[in-house]
Order: structure tokens, then sequence, then C-alpha cells
């Protein structure tokens, strides 16, 4: 149904707006896309955009969004359209472009960096991974611009200390130090090997010095008898460090094996309504999840949704939606929640449970 929202939309900003420009140049390019507004009055049936009656207008909003698309492929159109939907929202003139960098290579960062410098941009959110800072740091082009970088910590990039860069990745290690506020006795962890649960294992072991259980849910094993009805499992305190289907069943066999275990917590990377409908409402009595995603406007919520982009459960679309806001309002408007100090994004970890069709926060007294 989003879908059919998403049309009519569209057609009426193209059929009703006269003077509302959009442009896909270099159309037969798989590198770039542009994407230009030259309207500041845009109407729609569900009034998300409202009449801009300002008559000064502010400095054209222009930023270029830099991804691998070999690294970070599944994030690329994601972000692209949090960008364009904020921009759409703001209904200020604008341009944005994408540029694929297609890897994390030196070459590569270093050449496309070159071609986003020569069309002027000043703003750019760069979707690079951790494993790209080596290289970051020994390119000249980045210190002329303003870089936001939602897929990185500033934690991750203690050796750079450029006064341009801002870091926007959410805290696992902040979402684990509030989840283990609730644990009174002993400490177990599931996790996977897997870049992720690789990260988020390292992170809870340097938190808790004690571990009586610290398993590997191997990736091609569904059946979880033995490691859920170990005896050293009960009256513990269980961190799943597990992505969402191996979590989904974890818990259906916890339930089912009837483990006595104690709280069932996990991160960001579960907080996800399809563990909803993954698991009956019985397995999850025990789990509390962490949350560091704030509300925002309900209008450009919907309007984000009609462009195919979540950001209330999708934490890297989140991020970018904070890092453009800061980029063009510098933590002067109130759209955001979040603001941004010393060169990071400061979040709150709040913690849920689940109900049988939804989550609610947990008021810790």
């Amino acid at each position: 149904m989003k879908h059919i929202y998403l049309i009519v939309a569209i057609l009426f900003l193209f059929t009703a707006c006269a003077n509302k420009e959009m442009k896909l140049p270099n159309q037969n390019s798989s590198k770039n896309t542009t994407i230009t507004n030259t309207n500041t009055n845009i109407y729609t049936p569900s009034s998300i955009f409202t009449q801009n009656n300002n008559e000064e207008e502010p400095e054209d909003f222009r930023i270029a969004i830099i991804f691998p698309s070999k690294v970070v492929g599944k994030y690329g159109n994601s972000t692209i359209n949090s960008v364009i939907g904020y921009l759409l929202f703001q209904n200020k003139k604008f341009e944005i472009e994408s540029f694929d960098s297609e890897d994390e290579s030196f070459e590569n960062i270093s050449n496309t960096m070159d071609e986003i410098k020569n069309k002027g941009y000043k703003k750019i959110i760069a979707l690079f991974t951790s494993d790209a800072l080596s290289k970051i740091r020994n390119i000249s082009t980045f210190s002329d611009m303003e870089v936001y970088f939602p897929l990185i910590s500033r934690n991750d990039a203690y050796f750079i200390t450029s006064p341009n860069f801002i870091y926007g990745a959410i805290s696992y290690e902040n979402q684990m130090k509030k989840l283990l506020e609730l644990s009174t006795g002993d400490n177990a962890e599931f996790y996977e090997e897997s870049s992720i649960g690789n990260m988020l294992k390292g992170i809870y072991e340097r938190l808790v010095p004690n571990i009586v259980v610290n398993q590997n849910v191997m990736q091609s094993n569904n059946n979880f008898k033995s490691m859920v009805t170990n005896e050293k499992l009960k009256h513990t305190n269980l961190m799943l460090n597990t992505t969402l289907v191996k979590s989904s069943i974890i818990l259906s066999q916890l339930y089912a094996y009837e483990t006595e275990n104690g709280a069932i917590m996990t991160t960001q990377l579960n907080f996800d309504p399809l563990i909803l409908s993954l698991t009956q409402y019985e397995d999850r009595l025990n789990l509390i999840l962490a949350n560091s995603i704030e509300d925002t406007d309900p209008k450009l919520t919907e309007l984000l949704y009609l462009l195919d982009t979540d950001i209330k459960y999708n934490w890297v679309n989140y991020s970018t939606l904070v890092g453009v806001n800061y980029l063009f309002s510098k933590n002067k408007n109130a759209l955001i929640k979040n603001k941004i100090v010393n060169q990071e994004v400061l979040y709150n970890t709040h913690l849920y449970y689940s109900t049988k069709s939804s989550f609610k926060k947990l008021e810790l007294k």
C-alpha cells in the first residue's frame, strides 16, 4: 500500500508543481546521481510538505553522499533516501549528488573525493566503515570539507583528530552498559562468528570479567537444545549477541525447553518489529532490548516511509538523518533530539520490553 501512496505523491509532485524541477543527469552512468529541487513551495495531498513564506532564502542546500557499493551496498539507497526526505521536508532549494567509490581502497576514495571537490561540494555524508579510516587520514581533500560518518564511532576514530570530521554510529558499548545495570547475578553470552558478532563479543567481554557461559552459535545450526539446556545457563542473565533470526530461534527454544534463566538482553541489533512475528509472546517474557533511536517529527517520519526508508528501527538511516540535520542546522533546531558535541553524536540508550504486538519503554526506578 505504501508504494501506491508513493506513486500518487510522486505523480502529484510532477503534475501539480509547474515550477518544480527534478533532474537526473548522467542517467547512463551508474556512478553518480544528482537530484536538484528548485522550488520552495511544494504541496502534496497529505500535506507532508508545507509552504515556505520566508522572504529571505538561505544558501541552497548542497550535499554529496559518497559510498563504497561493494562494501555497504545494502545501506546506499536508504541513506540517499534519508537525505532526500530530509531536504524535501525542509522545503528549500537543494541539490544532492551521490558518488560510488565502489570499495574502500585509497585510490578509489581519493579519486572520488577529487571529483566531489571539483563539483564544489562542501558538505559530505561518507558511508565508510572504520576499515577506511587509515586511508582517509591520508587524503587531503577531506580537510576542505565537513564530513559526517554515519557508520563510524569516535572510539573507532581515535587516531584521527580532524576537526571537520563528525562521527555518528550508535554506541553498542553504552547499550550493553545500560543492559548490564539489570544484571544482579551470573552472566552468559551467545554470539555469532561474524563481523558484528565478534565486535559485540569483544565489547561484552571487556565489560563482564566473569562469563559463566560464552557460547558460539554456529551459523549453520538451528537446533540449540544442547546450548539452552546447559545446566550452567540456569539463573544467568543472557546476552544475545546474535542476529535477528538466530535470536528468534534461541528465544523459542529457551522457552520450549523451560530454561530457568534470568533476564535475556540484546542490543540495537535485535530491536526490530520482525522479532515480534518470529517469536511467540511467551518466548519474549524475559527479553529486554536496548534502543538509541529517538522519535522524530511524525510528518518527516511519514515522508521517509513513503520513500521506503525506515528511521524508527534502522539506526543507519536514523544516524544519517541526525547527520544531515546537523550539517545544515548546527544543533539550532528541535527537529532531531540528538546533539553533536565534540565531533560525535550523543545518543541516549532506552530499554524496552515487548508486549504481544509492540515494544514498550522500560522505566527503571
